[in-house]
């Protein structure tokens, strides 16, 4: 298996790298058509839109997983039967997020801006995130049947489409903001249709299967609650931003945030090929052990990644956007430690899913984001945009702590507690110096 995890990973390292490397393509175009007021209107859609499809997704990106690898192996369904039930319970409730976000629309968006927003803008959000929902559970199972070159391909159709549709309306029909939401609205509807056409073999329409959605619902409700959380320490830094510093500040953060996509592609690398890997080793007499030694080398490539992008990450930004969003490269190896705590998860919260106790992710999640809340209220009027990214990175901090003390309880695993500690603590003070 660890053989199977770094073949994967250097797959989907190479898809990735191709894919997310899109954003540094386009940040030198997109910094000079959009000012940094446009870029944190642009980014709290963004924050939106994942916070939208949290509650479309329920969970269910989780739950096809589980079922997918517990039919392979026992044999109780078909595992088309499993992803046709998925697919109709998403269009199910992806229709329901829709119908009711439209109707609270005004007060979604007077809560989220300090400016007047155009209510069109969120009803352009709610139609792409439906779209993206189900472009991930073709995604998912390519990832499930071990097709890296297809997930590659589909997310490359994606992003792609989505890029040449945001330049075509920003340039060419001058559209702006809603030119942006527009495009990825395109990207998302034709990978939606590929996605479908490609994974067509598994899924049918013959019938509803609705007999095994109360199994996905008891496993993925919970998942709700702690993917709240998840989002509230990844995007409540940005609604303060907005209410006490403004759009401006929004934008800068947010050109910060895309810097730290270098090592998030580090780790969405990682995370790919390992789930499908970890569900399969968590029913192994060896996999406490396998999870001890990844976990240990998850820090250490992961910190010695941060260190090297925090040195070049001032060189990057003058580089790749305008003078506006110069100050951006103080916050990249802040929010680079962010990231890799919030990969982390999928190996410290290994004992929650081994019981199925997902419940559990709520109280693990919870603590980070009531902390990261606290600290975003007293560290921005103090730091400003620095404060920020710092009231993020402990919250995740805490909650894989929490997490790994709770995972114990179900699926122990002997943690190298202080290498990790110290590793980690090294490469906050080379970030901070």
């Amino acid at each position: 298996m660890y053989k199977k995890l770094l073949s994967d990973s250097i797959i989907y390292g190479l898809g990735a790298i191709i894919v997310k490397s899109m954003a540094f393509f386009t940040l030198p175009i997109y910094t000079r058509i959009f000012s940094p007021e446009e870029f944190g209107v642009i980014e709290m859609f963004a924050t939106l839109g994942g916070l939208i499809s949290i509650i479309m997704t329920m969970g269910l990106d989780s739950a096809q997983s589980f079922y997918f690898m517990e039919a392979k192996h026992k044999g109780e369904n078909d595992v088309r039967k499993i992803t046709t039930s998925i697919l109709q319970l998403r269009l199910v409730i992806g229709s329901i997020v829709v119908f009711l976000g439209t109707l609270l629309t005004s007060a979604i968006l007077e809560a989220s801006f300090s400016e007047s927003t155009p209510d069109h803008y969120f009803w352009i959000i709610l139609a792409s995130t439906f779209f993206a929902t189900l472009v991930s559970q073709s995604l998912e199972i390519f990832r499930l049947l071990y097709r890296p070159w297809m997930y590659i391909g589909l997310s490359l159709v994606q992003t792609l489409s989505g890029i040449g549709a945001i330049l075509f309306f920003c340039y060419w029909d001058n559209a702006g903001v809603e030119g942006y939401l527009k495009g990825v609205l395109l990207g998302s509807l034709i990978a939606m249709c590929i996605g479908w056409l490609a994974t067509r073999h598994y899924r049918y329409w013959t019938k509803i299967e609705y007999t095994l959605w109360k199994g996905f619902v008891k496993f993925g409700l919970p998942l709700i609650p702690a993917g709240f959380t998840v989002w509230v320490m990844q995007a409540s830094d940005r609604f303060f931003i907005m209410k006490l510093l403004g759009s401006q500040e929004v934008g800068i953060y947010s050109v910060a945030a895309k810097f730290a996509l270098i090592i998030m592609l580090a780790i969405e690398t990682f995370r790919k090929a390992w789930w499908p890997i970890a569900m399969e080793m968590i029913h192994k007499d060896d996999g406490p052990d396998f999870f001890r030694n990844i976990s240990f080398f998850y820090v250490l490539f992961s910190s010695i990644g941060i260190v090297g992008l925090s040195y070049i990450s001032p060189y990057l930004i003058t580089w790749l956007t305008t003078e506006d969003y110069s100050d951006a490269w103080r916050l990249v190896g802040t929010l680079s430690l962010g990231s890799v705590f919030y990969g982390f998860y999928l190996i410290s919260g290994i004992g929650v899913f081994y019981s199925q106790k997902t419940y559990l992710s709520i109280i693990i999640y919870g603590s980070g984001a009531l902390l990261n809340v606290l600290l975003n209220y007293i560290f921005i009027p103090i730091w400003g945009l620095y404060g920020a990214a710092l009231a993020t990175s402990i919250g995740l901090l805490l909650s894989n702590v929490v997490g790994m003390i709770v995972s114990n309880k179900f699926y122990p695993i002997k943690w190298r507690w202080i290498s990790m500690a110290c590793i980690t603590a090294a490469t906050y003070f080379f970030v901070q110096h």
